[in-house]
This record gives structure tokens, C-alpha cells and sequence, in this order.
């Protein structure tokens, strides 16, 4: 906040020495806008994520997250809205303030001008957290490459499947919404989690889990803990891949690994599976049974038992135990896993069963309310698992699915002891001592972890390592150094084949992969494709002010029952196209508009 304040004080000091007249005074207005734009999506970034503009705020920008969102923080879209009409207001005031008044507008108040000005926009602080997402790293911009499946075979390491014993344990896997750690602290919050705080005694506790770069939003670790990649894309999109039929086809994921074991994989979301674009996610890596909002709607014994974003943790754990109880009925391994809801808020959301187990009776709006009835029903419904008639070789993981966020109201007391800020990680297994695991790691040591608890003898999946052996985990450069290999777990369909237009079902194939649209397509130097850029109705950007050279822009003109291509080339030629009948278009007829 400090660089925000003196990059601000930068600005207004430029504007002394800036001359008057009604030109200057127009573009000055301009940039006083941008940079107004630029510092308000910065300061609303940190009421979310505690961390000015992360990974996660690039990720959701370009991600519909729907009503339930935007009701939710709506004072949030009103307030940007209000200091964006301040800010206009401010340029227009400057110009009829100052249009008469005289300058001195020698060399040096010109010098001075320029210097505070640049000054102001390279100090502000938003351009280090844009570099420290590495948007701006040439490696990966202006080198960037195709990467073949060789390239990937050198540094991904996929284990065979080696079992310690015949029959291997089932895993229940409960995410537990912004539960860090920290809340288990009896000398930051006493008395706030009893129960967790009795499970963790008994269990394999890891003491110091971080949270490791570009897992600070659910979807973002739940790929990280599972897949062993973290969720990116080329460029500006975090995750644009909502219209692709493959979500990351060519990682090797734990339910991947799983699969090939027989194992039933089942998950139990609280919402509708459009939320983050989990169900193509799911759909690629072969679950079998996804349980959603409209799935588990008609099963509600109380139908208004709802809130914005939908089911209650209390209903949802209800949930859980019913699919634990189905799957331990049949004869296959199984692995369930779940997220709750309820310490999402910025203020107290709490279950039906808790409004007589309240932490602060004399503040109900206290968000530590819901985190002290979460660790209620994680408790019942951890007893009821573990006091199943079929809980024998049943292995439970609970853990947090990153920190809690700036907007929850208990941040200031968590922010005094950042130092001591871990995710929580505690697996309950009937067959290993309870212990507690000092060792510094990452999300992405999970599963070589977890995969030896439930008996396959696994020490090392890709560079991330069981943290029982005496293995050293990989630093977060090593991510970074490898950034091309997770890009290419996408799997773009190829050019070098043909695009398949059909009208009459208003479709387009490529390399016999539906692809929807607008779409824009980036093209790398050898021609193929480099990334793809979609929009949809939720969000409307016009991806047609993105096309840049070597490119290709795919929509549908509805009022001329057509296919409008257009073609960007090397030489910043435009060349558009109209598709008026089902057509193929080959790689040589594309090579002659681009080249």
C-alpha cells in the first residue's frame, strides 16, 4: 500500500508542472483514468485475496462465477463503479479548473513533468505483481514453443503402479473451504476447533504445508494437489478452456492413477458444475459419479434449505455419508472426495444445526461462528464414517483448499500472525501412528504421500515426492522453469490437419475436436496453433480487439447464416472470409491467407 500511496503523490506531483493547455489536459485525463482503472482493480483485488492482484483474480476475471457471485459482493461491483465516476470526474474538473492558468514551461518543469509522470506508473505497485506472475517473462512470451510429447516424457514422471498389498484402502477426502491451520491455534483462537483439534492428535498431522504458487483459489489447488500442474494457460487467460471438450488431457492426474486401479472415483459439489468449468475437468480424467446442485436438489427433505450459492454444509455432509455408505457396499475400492461452503463468506453462513453452537453469541455476523460449526460437523461425520459397519481399510484426508481470504472478517487477527500461517493437512489412518510431520512442502507432494498410506509403493510422482522417505521436495523454481510442459497439458487440436465448418448444427471441428465459439485463435511461428481464446454469453468480451498477427477469428454472423472468418497475417494484413455452406478448410488453403 505504501508504493500505491507514493506512486499516487507521483501523479499529483507530475501535475504541477504539467502545462495547461486544452490538448495536454485532454490526454493527461486519459492516463489519470487508466491509471485510476489499474489502481481500483488493485485495491478490490486485495479485499478478496489478501494478496493484491494474484493468480486468482487474472483466473476469475476471465471465468463466470455467476449470480450467487455477484449478489454476494455486489456492494463491491457498486463501489468500483462509484470511485471509476470520481475518478472520471477528477480530469474533467483539472481542465476547467486550470484551463486559464498560467505554467512555467521551461526545460526543466517539462523534465520534471516527464520524470514524476513515468515515475508514477513504474512505481505503481500492481506492475510487480504482474511480474511476479511472469506474464512478462520472454522465456515464455516472446520464445514460447510447442512442446512435443517427448519433451514432456523427460521431466514427467509417471510411476507403474506397484501395490505394497493385495487389497489397497479406500480414500474419503474432505476440502475444507479457507481452512488454514492457523485457526487450529489455541493461542491465536482458543477454544474455536475442539474437535479438529481432538481428530488431529489422533492423526498424521503435517505441520508445514505452504501454499505454493498459483493455488491461492479452490479450483487452482484441487488441480495442483491432483494433477501435479498448475492450472495455466499462454497469456492473459489463467483458464479459458471452458469450451474445449479436454480439461488438461495430457496431464497424468491422481484419478488417472486411481483409475487404472479399478477404483470407483465419486465427488459431491455444493453447486452447478459450470462454477469454475469443473465438469470437463472431471469428465476428462474418467470419474464416475459427479453429485451436483441438480442432482441432489430433488433429494433436499426442505427445498428452501438454500443460500446464494446453494447447499449448507450440514445438508452437504448428509450427502457425503449417504454416497460413503453406497460406495461401501460394493466391491470396488473407492475414492469420495467434497467441499464444503460455509467459511467461504466474508461474515458468518451457518448450518440450521449450528444456531445453538455459536463461538461469539454476541457478534452472529462473526465469521469464526463458521468456522467453529464446521469443525462440528466434520467431527459427526468423521464418527459416523469411522463407526461404519465397513470403515475397515478406509483412509480420511481433511484438508484446507488454500488460505483464507482478505474479505473473511477474521483476516486482521490471522494477518498478526502471518508468520505462523500453514494449510491445514491431517489424515486419519487406522493403520499408521499418530505423528507429526515437520518437514517445509507443498501442495504438490500430496498424493506420493498419500498413495503409500493406501498401500502402493510409490516414492516419486513426476518431482514431487513422498514426504515419508528421506527424498528432498522441488523448490517453486523448478515450476516456473517448466512452465512451456504444464501449457501443453492442454493439447491444443492441431491446424496442420483442416477446420470443419457445419451450419447447419452451427458447429466447428478441429482435428475432430468441437470447438465453440467466438473463438480466437493464436498461431506460433511454425504455424500451428499457440493458444485459444474463447468468450460465451456470461462474458462478453469482444476477442476481436485481441487478434494479433498470425491469427485466426472465428464467429458466427447470425444475421447472415455464416461463418465470419478473419485472418490476421504476419504483416498485419486483415483478410476476412464468409462461410456460407458446410465446408472444409485444409492447412494449405490457411497457410495462403496467413502467409
Amino acid at each position: 500500500m505504501n508504493f500505491l500511496i507514493a506512486s499516487f503523490l507521483l501523479l499529483i506531483f507530475s501535475y504541477l508542472f504539467l502545462k495547461k493547455t486544452k490538448i495536454n489536459l485532454v490526454v493527461f485525463g486519459i492516463f489519470v483514468f487508466l491509471y485510476s482503472v489499474i489502481s481500483v482493480t488493485y485495491i478490490i483485488s486485495n479485499y478478496f485475496t489478501g494478496n493484491w492482484v494474484d493468480e486468482s483474480v487474472i483466473y476469475h476475471l476471465f471465468y463466470w462465477l455467476g449470480w450467487a457471485w455477484f449478489w454476494a459482493d455486489a456492494w463491491i461491483i457498486i463501489l468500483w463503479a462509484i470511485l471509476l465516476i470520481i475518478w472520471i470526474a477528477l480530469p474533467i474538473w483539472f481542465y476547467y479548473f486550470w484551463k486559464n492558468k498560467e505554467t512555467k514551461t521551461n526545460v526543466y518543469y517539462k523534465g520534471l513533468f516527464w520524470v514524476f509522470f513515468i515515475s508514477a506508473f513504474i512505481f505503481h505497485p500492481i506492475l510487480k505483481n504482474i511480474y511476479d506472475l511472469w506474464y512478462f517473462d520472454l522465456n515464455n512470451v516472446v520464445k514460447w514453443k510447442l512442446v512435443s510429447k517427448e519433451d514432456i516424457e523427460k521431466v514427467y514422471f509417471v510411476p507403474e503402479a506397484k501395490k505394497k498389498t493385495e487389497k489397497t484402502k479406500n480414500i474419503i477426502y474432505l476440502y475444507l473451504e479457507s481452512f488454514e491451520k492457523t485457526y487450529l491455534d489455541e493461542d491465536v483462537f482458543p477454544d474455536l476447533t475442539p474437535n479438529l483439534n481432538k481428530l488431529r492428535k489422533e492423526a498424521i498431522s503435517f505441520e508445514n504445508l505452504k501454499m505454493a504458487y498459483w493455488t491461492s483459489w479452490t479450483i487452482a489447488w484441487m488441480v495442483w494437489s491432483q494433477c501435479w500442474s498448475p492450472l495455466i494457460n499462454s497469456g492473459w487467460w489463467g483458464n479459458s478452456m471452458h469450451w474445449i471438450e479436454d480439461f488438461l488431457p495430457w496431464a497424468f492426474c491422481l484419478w488417472d492413477f486411481l483409475k487404472k486401479q479399478n477404483y470407483n472415483l465419486s465427488y459431491i459439489w455444493w453447486a452447478n458444475l459450470s462454477f469454475a468449468w469443473k465438469w470437463n475437468f472431471y469428465k476428462t480424467h474418467s470419474f464416475d459419479n459427479i453429485l451436483w446442485r441438480e442432482k441432489l436438489e430433488p433429494k433436499l427433505k426442505n427445498k428452501d434449505y438454500i443460500n446464494d450459492w446453494w447447499l449448507y454444509d450440514d445438508s452437504l455432509f448428509d450427502f457425503v455419508f449417504e454416497e460413503y455408505e453406497r460406495l461401501s457396499e460394493t466391491w470396488q475400492n473407492f475414492w469420495l472426495f467434497t467441499l464444503n461452503l460455509d467459511t467461504h463468506w466474508s461474515e458468518w453462513v451457518i448450518s440450521e444445526s449450528c444456531k445453538n453452537y455459536l463461538y461469539d453469541s454476541q457478534n452472529e455476523k462473526n465469521i469464526l461462528n463458521s468456522y467453529h460449526c464446521v469443525d462440528k460437523l466434520v467431527w459427526e461425520l468423521v464418527e459416523k464414517i469411522r463407526n461404519h459397519k465397513n470403515f475397515k481399510n478406509t483412509t480420511i484426508v481433511i484438508t484446507s483448499d488454500h488460505y483464507a481470504m482478505k474479505h473473511n472478517n477474521s483476516y486482521d487477527t490471522l494477518e498478526k500472525n502471518k508468520d505462523k500461517r500453514r494449510n491445514l493437512f491431517l489424515v486419519l489412518d487406522s493403520d499408521s501412528e499418530a505423528q507429526k510431520i515437520e518437514k517445509e512442502w507443498t501442495t504438490l507432494d500430496i498424493w506420493a504421500s498419500i498413495l503409500n498410506l493406501i498401500w502402493f509403493d510409490v516414492d516419486k510422482l513426476w518431482a514431487w515426492v513422498n514426504l515419508f522417505s528421506n527424498l528432498e521436495t522441488n523448490s517453486e523454481s523448478y515450476l516456473k522453469k517448466n512452465r512451456n510442459i504444464f501449457e501443453s497439458f492442454w493439447s491444443y487440436p492441431s491446424l496442420k490437419n483442416w477446420i470443419d465448418f457445419d451450419l447447419k448444427n452451427k458447429k466447428i471441428k478441429i482435428e475432430w475436436k468441437d470447438i465453440q465459439f467466438p473463438a480466437l485463435i493464436y498461431l506460433s511461428d511454425n504455424w500451428d496453433t499457440k493458444q485459444i481464446l474463447w468468450t460465451d454469453d456470461a462474458w462478453e468480451l469482444d476477442l476481436r480487439t485481441l487478434i494479433k498477427n498470425n491469427s485466426i477469428f472465428i464467429d458466427y454472423c447470425e444475421e447472415n447464416k455464416w461463418f465470419c472468418l478473419n485472418f490476421k497475417t504476419k504483416y498485419w494484413e486483415n483478410i476476412s472470409q464468409n462461410i456460407s455452406e458446410n465446408k472444409n478448410i485444409n492447412y494449405e488453403e490457411i497457410l495462403q491467407k496467413l502467409k
